[in-house]
C-alpha cells in the first residue's frame, strides 16, 4: 500500500482514521506492545462445539507478570473471584502459560505471550471470561492494563459456541447502497438543485419503492439503507427511536410497503443500525440527564452528570451508549430482532468496533435465532489483525483495505499494478473465506471515486471490473453506476452525499456497463472456493495485468494503448468500445487492442 503521509496521498483518501498516517501506525504498534492486554488471539477464532478453546494475551515492558489466572463462566453468570483470585460461586479459572520471552526492536524490550486452554464446550455455550495478571510484588494487573479499551477493566470477553457460517446468499449478493434523503423524493417532487447538504432534502422509501424496477433492472438484489429509523438528523445516524420510522422518510406504512415490493421483486432489505450511540433526544438518554436516580443513568458513561459524558467523536449530540450494561444490550438485541421481524435480511453495523466482541457474539447469536438466514456484517476500520479477529462473531466485515487498493492503484494510479496484485493475494490469503468481506469503491464518508479520479471514468470502469471480479460480495454507492461526482472535495461529509440526479442526467453508457457487470458476474461467481482470483501475468514497464478467475481471464490495462494476446473468441465484457473481431496473428496468438485505461473479461 501507499505510504499515508505521502504529498500525493489526499486526505479524503485517510481510511484508517489515525492509522492512515505513519505516526498513528506507530503508535498502535508500541499501544500493541505495551501493557497487558489480548490480542482478540483465540484459537480457533470461531469455536465449535466440543472444539478445545485456547485463549492468547501479551505481557509488554510496563506489565512484567509472574502468573495469569482467566476465570470463566458457561451459564451466562458474570465472573468472579476473592481477594485471594480463587474463584467464586459457578466460576471456574485456568492459569495460562507464558511463552519463551520475545525480543522486540519497537519497544527495545521483551514480550511475554501467554496461553489459557479451555476444554471444548457444548452448542450454545456462552462463554464469558476474565484475565487479571500477578506481579512480582503481588499487584493484581487486569486485562487489559492501561485501560487500552472503552468496555472497562478487567473487561469481560465473551463468544458463543456454535456452528454459524455466513448466509451462502451473502457470498453472492450485489449490494447497493441507499443514502435514503438523497436517493429518491416522493412521485411528482425532485430535489432541490440548490438544496443545503447539512439538511434534509426529502428521499423518502415511497421514493425508493418507485425507482425498484430500475434497481432490479441494474442487476440488484440487496439493497442496504442508511439509518431509517426516528432521527433529529438527516443522516440517521443518531437514533431517537428505534422502533419507528423516521417520518421524513415516509414512516411505518412506507416500511412496510417497501418490504412488500421487494419480496415481489425477491430483493433483500439490509438495514444500518447504530449501536455505540443514539441521539441526545431519545428519551433513554432525555430520562438519564433529569434524574440521577434514574434507571437508563447507567446506559452512559458519564464523567460528571449530567453534563459530562462520552460522545461519539466527543459529539454532545450523540452520546455512547455502554452496551456492556445488560439492559443495553437486551434494548439493543430487541430492537434488531424487531426489524428482522418486520422483514429485515440483516444489518450494516456502523462503528462496530466501538463495541465489543462479546456484545456482537451475542448479537449474532440472537438475530440468527430470530432469522436464520439473517447477516449482520460491519464498519471496522482497524488493522487487519483486529478486523479477522470478528471471525465468528461477525458473518462478515467491509473490506477497507481493499478499497485503499483500488482507489491507490486505479482512481490516482500511484500503486504500481504489481505492489497491487502482491497486496490482494496477501489480503485474500489472510482473510480466507470464513469471513466475507464486502468490496467497496466509495461510500458516504468519503470522496467519490471520480472525484478522487479526477472525473476520468475510465478509471471508475477499470476498478469496477476489477472489484467484482473479487470474491466480497461488491457495494455501489448510489449513483456511481451512473456518473454522480460531487461538486468539490470533501471539507466535509456532506459532499459526498449529494442529491442522486433525474435520469435525463445520468451516464447512461456507464450504466450500461454496470448493468452488464452485474450479469457478468452472476456467471463468473467469483465467490466461489474454486474461483479465487490468481495473478496470471504483470508487467510493471507497460502498467499492464492479467488475473484468472475459474475459467474467466481479466487482463488490465494502465498504460498507453498497447497490443495484448486474448483467449480466443472475443471478450465477455470490456471497458471500451472493441472494433471488429479481436485479430489472430499469423501462427500466433490472438490479439486485441487495449487502449489506455482499460479493462477486459475473457473466458479462457
Amino acid at each position: 500500500m501507499m505510504d499515508a503521509d505521502d504529498p500525493g496521498s489526499p486526505a479524503e483518501e485517510f481510511l484508517f482514521g489515525r492509522l492512515s498516517r505513519t505516526e498513528g501506525r506507530v503508535s498502535e504498534a508500541r499501544r500493541e506492545r505495551s501493557g497487558f492486554f489480548d490480542l482478540a488471539r483465540l484459537r480457533p477464532l470461531d469455536p465449535l462445539p466440543g472444539s478445545p478453546i485456547s485463549l492468547g494475551f501479551r505481557s509488554g515492558q510496563g506489565a512484567p507478570l509472574r502468573r495469569l489466572r482467566v476465570f470463566w463462566t458457561t451459564d451466562g453468570s458474570t465472573p468472579c473471584w476473592d481477594d485471594d483470585l480463587a474463584p467464586l460461586a459457578s466460576t471456574r479459572f485456568v492459569d495460562a502459560t507464558p511463552s519463551i520471552p520475545v525480543w522486540d526492536t519497537l519497544e527495545w524490550g521483551y514480550l511475554v505471550d501467554w496461553r489459557a486452554n479451555i476444554p471444548g464446550l457444548d452448542e450454545g455455550t456462552l462463554l464469558r471470561s476474565v484475565a487479571l495478571g500477578t506481579d512480582a510484588s503481588g499487584k493484581t494487573i487486569p486485562c487489559p492494563w492501561p485501560d487500552l479499551g472503552r468496555h472497562g477493566s478487567p473487561e469481560i470477553a465473551a463468544v458463543v459456541v456454535d456452528r454459524l457460517t455466513p448466509p451462502d446468499w451473502f457470498r453472492r449478493a450485489v449490494i447497493y447502497q441507499v443514502f435514503v434523503d438523497r436517493f429518491a423524493r416522493t412521485a411528482g417532487e425532485e430535489f432541490a438543485p440548490d438544496g443545503d447538504l447539512n439538511a434534509r432534502l426529502g428521499g423518502t422509501l415511497w421514493g425508493l419503492i418507485d425507482k425498484l424496477d430500475e434497481l432490479t433492472e441494474l442487476g440488484i438484489d440487496t439493497l442496504w439503507l442508511t439509518p431509517i429509523f426516528a432521527s433529529p438528523d438527516y443522516h440517521g445516524y443518531a437514533v431517537s427511536d428505534f422502533l419507528r420510522v423516521e417520518p421524513e422518510l415516509g414512516g411505518d406504512a412506507a416500511w412496510d410497503r417497501l418490504v412488500e415490493e421487494c419480496d415481489r421483486r425477491h430483493v433483500r432489505l439490509v438495514l444500518d443500525f447504530v449501536a455505540n450511540h443514539i441521539s441526545d433526544q431519545h428519551p433513554a438518554f432525555q430520562a438519564a440527564i433529569a434524574r440521577a436516580e434514574a434507571p437508563t443513568r447507567s446506559w452512559f458513561r458519564f464523567r460528571r452528570w449530567p453534563d459530562d459524558y462520552a460522545g461519539f467523536f466527543d459529539q454532545a449530540h450523540q452520546p455512547e451508549l455502554d452496551a456492556e450494561v445488560p439492559a443495553v444490550r437486551t434494548f439493543l438485541l430487541e430492537a434488531a430482532v424487531h426489524w428482522l421481524n418486520r422483514g429485515c435480511a440483516g444489518f450494516r453495523l456502523d462503528y462496530a468496533h466501538g463495541l465489543s466482541h462479546g456484545f456482537w457474539s451475542q448479537f449474532r447469536a440472537a438475530t440468527r435465532a430470530a432469522a436464520p438466514e439473517g447477516v449482520c456484517f460491519g464498519e471496522i476500520t482497524h488493522t487487519p489483525e483486529v478486523v479477522r479477529s470478528y471471525e465468528g462473531r461477525l458473518d462478515g466485515c467491509l473490506d477497507f483495505v481493499v478499497c485503499e487498493l483500488l482507489r491507490s492503484a486505479f482512481a490516482r494510479g500511484s500503486l504500481p499494478l504489481s505492489a497491487f496484485a502482491a497486496a490482494l493475494e496477501r489480503h485474500l490469503a489472510y482473510f480466507g473465506a470464513s469471513l466475507v468481506m464486502p468490496t467497496f469503491l466509495d461510500n458516504h464518508d468519503m470522496n467519490r471515486f471520480l472525484v478522487a479520479a479526477g472525473g476520468d471514468g475510465r478509471k471508475l470502469k477499470v476498478a469496477a471490473m476489477v472489484q467484482f471480479m473479487l470474491p466480497g460480495p461488491p457495494i455501489i454507492y448510489y449513483g456511481t453506476e451512473v456518473g454522480l461526482s460531487q461538486d468539490r472535495p470533501l471539507e466535509r461529509l456532506e459532499e459526498a452525499r449529494p442529491p442522486m440526479p433525474p435520469r435525463d442526467r445520468w451516464d447512461e453508457g456507464l450504466r450500461a456497463f454496470y448493468r452488464r457487470l452485474v450479469h457478468l458476474r452472476r456467471e463468473v461467481g467469483p465467490e466461489r472456493p474454486e474461483r479465487r482470483l490468481a495473478l496470471d501475468w504483470v508487467d510493471d514497464a507497460t502498467h499492464s495485468a492479467a488475473w484468472r478467475v475459474g475459467p474467466y481471464e481479466l487482463i488490465v490495462n494502465r498504460g498507453v494503448e498497447r497490443t495484448i494476446p486474448v483467449p480466443a473468441g472475443g471478450p465477455l465484457l470490456t471497458t471500451f468500445e472493441v472494433v471488429g473481431a479481436p485479430a489472430k496473428a499469423q501462427a500466433g496468438p490472438t490479439t486485441l487492442t487495449f487502449p489506455a485505461w482499460s479493462a477486459a473479461i475473457f473466458r479462457s
